[in-house]
């Protein structure tokens, strides 16, 4: 009985180290720097706003439920992925506010 337990304990933590971290990371959206705003075109910023739509996308879409979920719960509740996902959306949304403002006061359509 004792040895399976041990067994069993050393299948899991061997899955749980083999799987590394379980917090899923998606980057972050940089601030607008002073030289995009002056140097950038009404298509670029179109583009770049395509893009930063595209980066939330992908977010909203790798936030799905899935098996690195289970060991994010199982490690911290999943609150990492939470703040994670959380985080990289704010950026998102920062910058395509501030691409927006640049777009309006550029009087781009």
């Amino acid at each position: 009985m004792r040895r399976s337990i041990v067994c069993t304990a050393a299948m899991i933590m061997f899955v749980l180290g083999s799987q590394g971290c379980a917090t899923k990371h998606y980057g972050r959206q940089g601030t607008l720097t002073d030289y995009e705003k002056t140097s950038m075109s009404c298509r670029e910023i179109d583009l770049e706003m395509a893009k930063v739509r595209g980066f939330t996308d992908h977010v909203n879409k790798e936030s799905e439920f899935s098996g690195r979920d289970v060991l994010a719960i199982l490690g911290d509740f999943g609150i990492g992925n939470s703040m994670e996902r959380g985080a990289a959306i704010k950026s998102a949304n920062s910058r395509l506010e501030a691409l927006q403002e640049l777009k309006t006061s550029k009087g781009c359509r």
